[in-house]
């Protein structure tokens, strides 16, 4: 399946760019492995002054490249 399909599938009632309460959300994570993964990179972002912003493909992308281990 393509990434623009899973896309439009997938948390498709979030915005396009997320923060750290959304990534716990989608993933069902807590803060700490949340921000663990923000931390070491495992997940792109970008920081606007102190907030995290997480573009919602890169949460899929992150799972769709950890399905496939």
């Amino acid at each position: 399946m393509s990434t623009e399909r899973i896309y439009n599938k997938m948390f498709k009632d979030y915005p396009d760019a997320i923060g750290i309460r959304d990534l716990q959300q989608m993933l069902g994570i807590g803060k700490n492995l949340a921000y663990h993964l923000i931390n070491d990179n495992v997940i792109e972002h970008v920081r606007v002054g102190r907030k995290i912003v997480i573009p919602k493909i890169k949460v899929i992308e992150y799972l769709c490249s950890n399905h496939s281990k």
